[in-house]
């Protein structure tokens, strides 16, 4: 009985000292240090980037001081981003901020840029009409022209200015949905002509 429990103790501890020598020899090994790895593989400066839409029409174009892609996640660091968009009809929206990432597109979600402090979104009609809305964070969804933001929002066009504790635009419609919550509350105020 006693020769029964030391050879099934040398067998555990076989098995053990085996284990252990097999998952360190796997953790060195450089390919599978390479997938834990997320540094990045590509990094431009001073760039611009232009996507076509299928009927081959500009759809936008960002630039940015620099351009830092991370193959593992498949995720781009932008620094002082500066996107302009094409929509379908009408004049195109120019967005800028100090900092921004961008998804690519894939078959799990579509491609979006988060943009966040002093983001800046403009547009200028040649008759003279503008929109500028501030505010320290906005998701844009390029394809559908789209972009939203849950933070303070601050609206200014030819006629009035509005405040708002949030946002969906609609861009190709010009076409805006303000939020309130408990401290902010939507508020125009509507300049006369002068």
């Amino acid at each position: 009985m006693a020769n029964r429990v030391i050879i099934l103790s040398c067998i555990i501890l076989v098995i053990a000292f085996a284990t252990d020598w097999l998952l360190k020899d796997a953790i060195t090994d450089p390919l599978l240090e390479d997938l834990k790895r997320n540094d990045p593989d590509i990094y431009m400066l001073d760039a611009t980037i232009r996507q076509f839409a299928d009927t081959g029409e500009l759809q936008y174009e960002l630039s940015a001081d620099r351009f830092t892609h991370f193959p593992l996640t498949d995720v781009t660091i932008l620094e002082r981003p500066n996107l302009m968009l094409y929509p379908q009809h009408g004049n195109p929206w120019t967005i800028s901020s100090s900092n921004g990432r961008l998804l690519s597109k894939s078959i799990y979600r579509e491609e979006v840029m988060e943009l966040w402090d002093d983001v800046l979104l403009s547009r200028q009609s040649q008759d003279v009409q503008f929109v500028n809305i501030k505010t320290q964070s906005l998701t844009v969804y390029p394809e559908r022209e789209y972009a939203e933001t849950d933070l303070k929002v601050s609206i200014n066009d030819n006629a009035s200015t509005t405040s708002a504790a949030g946002m969906e635009a609609h861009l190709d419609q010009e076409k805006f949905v303000f939020f309130s919550n408990r401290e902010e509350r939507v508020n125009t105020v509507i300049r006369g002509s002068e």
